[in-house]
């Protein structure tokens, strides 16, 4: 699998294997998730990461338009919407020191009379199946795709950035990687937010870092902003206990304008209640006043090899 068709520059960040037409707009493609993975460690319980499950159907769309569809290579694509939910955090749990085999069913959904040309909007609808073939997610993305020229437009009238040093990522994180699910302090993207800011944390933008800035960009990108808002709602209910035993299994988040470099970004989360074993957290990511990024998540306790969810 070509990690140029993934947008991707390092192999080891590629999770696709190989793909299928099964209809006009459906396809099946395969994965491998690692045994391990630089940040998107299996969680409690051995449950992949929600994160690359995320990431994983982020890159079976934009292999099945570059593939399928044609879509070349330098066009942009912008991402709007992700719609996620583990359905089945057992079948998504791989043996003990064995890479998950994974299966995708994907369909893609563009408007009647759109096709790659100026803008072009669409959807992907997709089901994870893991575990011997058990379906145990489904991520829906909505975005779209730019002409070059489009892009640099829209992209020319972006703020001017105020004067923070160029990778915005100093000063004290907001908690241990224990407490965030990870394990490198450097994964640990929430900074513990300065007087004056008016948000419970800043974001953590480390343009070395290798995963969430494998390759170049312009602007702050989706994944950041995901795994921002993930570890917000980890950090948003301190009366939850121990968040580490947590599982991300719900995010709906709508992407509202880019994320600029420059200038700071702000964050906040908060617990909206919760029923039936799980914990809701509204969240949003703010810059220059205006929100970028608002998410509604869901996390449940892990469910433990050999016995229920507590």
């Amino acid at each position: 699998m070509s990690r140029k068709l993934v947008h991707k520059a390092a192999v080891s960040e590629v999770f696709l294997t190989d793909s299928a037409r099964a209809t006009a707009d459906s396809y099946l493609l395969a994965a491998q998730w690692p045994r391990d993975h630089a940040v998107f460690q299996p969680g409690p319980g051995g449950t992949a990461d929600s994160m690359v499950v995320i990431e994983t159907v982020r890159q079976a769309t934009m292999f099945t338009f570059h593939e399928y569809y044609g879509v070349p290579l330098e066009l942009p694509f912008v991402a709007k919407s992700f719609d996620f939910e583990l359905t089945d955090d057992r079948a998504a749990r791989a043996a003990f020191g064995a890479p998950q085999e994974v299966t995708l069913d994907l369909v893609v959904d563009i408007p009647a009379g759109h096709r790659p040309g100026r803008r072009m909007p669409f959807q992907t609808h997709t089901v994870v199946h893991a575990g011997a073939g058990r379906p145990c997610a489904r991520v829906t993305i909505g975005g779209e795709i730019l002409d070059p020229a489009l892009y640099r437009r829209l992209r020319a009238a972006r703020p001017a950035a105020a004067d923070l040093p160029a990778d915005g990522a100093g000063g004290p994180v907001a908690a241990t990687p224990a407490q965030v699910g990870r394990r490198r302090p450097d994964d640990v993207v929430l900074l513990t937010a300065q007087p004056g800011d008016g948000a419970r944390w800043r974001l953590r933008v480390d343009q070395g870092h290798p995963t969430f800035f494998d390759h170049g960009s312009d602007h702050v990108q989706a994944v950041l902003l995901l795994e921002a808002l993930r570890q917000g709602g980890l950090l948003a209910d301190p009366a939850a206990g121990d968040a580490s035993h947590e599982v991300l299994t719900g995010l709906r988040v709508e992407f509202h304008a880019y994320g600029e470099f420059g200038t700071p970004i702000l964050l906040d989360a908060r617990a909206t209640g919760g029923e039936g074993g799980a914990r809701t957290v509204r969240a949003t990511a703010a810059q220059a006043g205006r929100p970028i990024a608002q998410a509604d998540l869901v996390f449940r306790r892990a469910a433990l090899p050999g016995g229920p969810t507590s």
